[in-house]
Formats: C-alpha cells, sequence, structure tokens
C-alpha cells in the first residue's frame, strides 16, 4: 500500500492540471533549489577566504613574537630555550622598521623587515610564494631586497632594478635628526595574495636591516611558530613567562590575534551569520510547500473521500502528502546541490568574467584580492539534509489534515 502511496504522490508532482497549486508547488520546489544553492555558494567563498587567510596571510606572518630588543647573545639563548618546546617549529630573530622605499617612478611607505633568510623560514613560508628570483638572496655582503609583486608594480621596478630605503636615523647631528637613505638591489619578487602583504612589506638582511638603523648587535625581537596557529595566544603566555624566569628579565610578547585575529574573527563569524540569514530563503520554500499541501489536501478533497472509501487507510492517506511534500524537498534540495556545485567549482571563471565585463578589479583592496572556495563536503552534505528534513516536518501538519477529511461531507456535492 505504501507503493500506492508514493504513486499517488507522484501523479499530484507531476500533475500540469492543477493551476495554481501546481505553479506553488514549483514555487515551493526552485525556492528550495535556490536555497539550497546560494548556501552552498556562500558557505564554499566564506570557508575559501578563511582557507586563504589561515594558510597564506597567517602562514607568512609569524604566530607570536618575543619583542626587544635585546643583543644578540641573548636572542640565540631565547631561541635554545624555545627549540625544547615540542610545541614549537621554529624561531628566528627580526629587525623591523617603517622606512620609505623609492624608485625613479614612485614613492611608497613599507614594512621594512631585517631578517636571516636561512632562519626566516622556519618561521614562514613567503619563500614559497616568489615568483621571481631567489629568497637565499638576501646576502649579508650585498645590499639586496625582496618586494611583493604589487609594491614593485607600484614603484616600476623589476628583478636588478635598484631602490632607495629611507629609514629615520636615530644619531642626531648638527643639523637635527635626518633619515638615513641606502639603496638596494630588487633580487626578489613574491606573491602572497594579499594586497596588504605584496604591497607594503620589504625584506633585507639583518645584518644590513642593523647597519641601516645603526643597532650594533641589537635586534628587535624573535619570531615563534608553533605547531598549531591557534595554539599561539595561550602558548605565548606560558613561553614568556618561562623564558623572563630563565633570563631573569621583563621580556613583551604579542601574537598573530593582535595583528590578523580581528580580521579572521570577522571572517569565521561573518561566514555564520551569512549563512544563517541565508537560510531563511530555505525556510520561505518550506512555508510555500506547507501553503501548497494544504491547498492541495482542500483541491483533493473528493480524490481522498473516494480512496477512504475504497478502503485505503488514514495512515495511507497521510503518507501520499507526506511523500508528495518530501519529494518536493528532495527533488529541490538535489537539483541545488547540482547547480551550487556546478557554480561553485566555476565560480572563478565567472567572477574574471564579470570582472573583464565591468572593466574593474572588484576585490583590488581586499585582503585577499581574488575569489577562493573551499567545498567541505560536510557543510553540503549538512545543507542538504537540513532542507529534506525541514520539508518533510512542514509536510506532517497538512498530511495529517488530510485524514480529517469526512468523506460524506466531501462527496455530498460531488
Amino acid at each position: 500500500m505504501n507503493s500506492l502511496s508514493l504513486s499517488i504522490a507522484l501523479r499530484y508532482l507531476k500533475s500540469k492540471r492543477s493551476g495554481f497549486i501546481s505553479l506553488i508547488s514549483r514555487m515551493g520546489f526552485i525556492g528550495i533549489a535556490m536555497g539550497v544553492a546560494v548556501l552552498i555558494i556562500v558557505t564554499s567563498v566564506m570557508n575559501g577566504f578563511e582557507r586563504e587567510l589561515r594558510e597564506r596571510i597567517l602562514e607568512v606572518i609569524p604566530h607570536a613574537t618575543i619583542e626587544g630588543p635585546f643583543d644578540t647573545k641573548t636572542s640565540n639563548q631565547i631561541r635554545d630555550i624555545l627549540a625544547s618546546n615540542s610545541k614549537i617549529k621554529g624561531s628566528a630573530p627580526f629587525i623591523e622598521t617603517q622606512a620609505l622605499i623609492s624608485s625613479s617612478e614612485a614613492l611608497k611607505g613599507v614594512v621594512l623587515k631585517g631578517v636571516s633568510s636561512e632562519q626566516e623560514i622556519e618561521v614562514s613560508k613567503i619563500e614559497q610564494h616568489m615568483i621571481l628570483g631567489d629568497w637565499f638572496s638576501l646576502e649579508q655582503d650585498k645590499y639586496n631586497v625582496i618586494i611583493g609583486n604589487v609594491l614593485a608594480l607600484q614603484l616600476g621596478v623589476g628583478l636588478g632594478d635598484r631602490i632607495s630605503l629611507m629609514v629615520p636615523d636615530t644619531s642626531i647631528g648638527l643639523a637635527g635628526s635626518l633619515p638615513k637613505t641606502k639603496r638596494f638591489v630588487v633580487t626578489g619578487i613574491f606573491n602572497v595574495g594579499a594586497s596588504d602583504v605584496d604591497s607594503s612589506y620589504a625584506f633585507i638582511d639583518i645584518k644590513n636591516a642593523s647597519k641601516l638603523l645603526r643597532l650594533g648587535d641589537l635586534i628587535h625581537g624573535v619570531r615563534i611558530k608553533y605547531l598549531n596557529l591557534f595554539d599561539a595566544n595561550t602558548l605565548i603566555l606560558q613561553d614568556r613567562a618561562n623564558l623572563s624566569k630563565i633570563l631573569d628579565r621583563y621580556l613583551k610578547a604579542s601574537s598573530w590575534s593582535t595583528t590578523y585575529g580581528t580580521l579572521f574573527r570577522a571572517v569565521t563569524m561573518e561566514r555564520y551569520l551569512v549563512s544563517f540569514l541565508l537560510f531563511f530563503i530555505i525556510l520561505v520554500a518550506v512555508f510555500n510547500i506547507v501553503s501548497t499541501l494544504v491547498m492541495t489536501v482542500r483541491d483533493k478533497q473528493s480524490q481522498i473521500a473516494i480512496l477512504m472509501t475504497l478502503g485505503l487507510s488514514s495512515k495511507h492517506i497521510r503518507n501520499i502528502f507526506l511523500y508528495f511534500g518530501s519529494l518536493i524537498g528532495l527533488v529541490g534540495a538535489l537539483f541545488g546541490l547540482f547547480i551550487g556545485l556546478l557554480i561553485t567549482y566555476n565560480l572563478e571563471s565567472i567572477f574574471a568574467f564579470i570582472e573583464s565585463v565591468m572593466g574593474v578589479m572588484i576585490l583590488e583592496w581586499y585582503f585577499i584580492n581574488y575569489l577562493p572556495t573551499d567545498i567541505r563536503f560536510n557543510w553540503v552534505i549538512t545543507i542538504v539534509v537540513v532542507s529534506i528534513l525541514l520539508t518533510i516536518l512542514a509536510s506532517l501538519y497538512p498530511a495529517r489534515m488530510a485524514t480529517k477529511v469526512p468523506p460524506h461531507e466531501a462527496l455530498r456535492h460531488e
């Protein structure tokens, strides 16, 4: 008998003679499909932004920093102590300052980082994003600099070109404090894919940075990379306290959350908030299905009464409309799944086409200047399953209402 209920539900679903009711059922189907497709696309994009932020930007910047200044001997002591911590992948000394970088074409403000090219790869993946030149070209006996591709375009320079770096000079002469300028050769260009990194970071050798800033044997601090990025906020407090105790001096520390933590939390919260708001599309479609089923029950009262008089039980009458609503949700969710995955897999080319038609780079100044996608099938399955379950639940009331139809009343005017 269940097969009979299902076959009748299928006939109702395929019916082209129900007029307005058939139109509403199609709208319910389209609503479910649109809701599922949009949720899959949007959550994939938001997951993509989170992944790119985590894997690109947060893998280029240090997880945490022990702040100085302190001398090279103290820096080596700190690194030796940190090396004994099994939760730390690596550490590296650094010097950092604000600087002006100029070419014959332009002048830009940058964050100038003095690093050891060998040690820096322990805490950053910047060398994996080199598109021109060699990361290890930062030799101490030559004044070489590595810059981002956006900065190179803004300055109009390429490999082998000379640029000038201007930094504040702490020494005071007769004319007061004057900036210090030094010529550098561009020996590398990187592309992280984040405009604020690619347009504002410049790397030189740590010894050249020390000479340029006249720091002598001092450095600004030690960068740390942990095995788990999200443990950094807690572990850096423990490591700072341990180092302060061993070295018998007060040390300051910071973590990635002070620079990009707000952005990361904003992306994560936005992902859930947008998903929640878009889920109302599915809820609206579910309400359409409820109204469709209620009107179908009213329209089919005489047919329901005939089926009852032929001996069909209330359970099977209920199943007809339960199957009817569930089929709308199932087919709509599966169609939405197909459309959502199809668009998501081709979203990059679609977005590139839109930008070419409009003639603008829509995400040019965003922290990631392209549209990343990350299809997480646990999210996709959850969206589809929840959508189907909602339509099944929404079908319960109209299906139960169908069993309450009195046959003698329904057939009185037939």
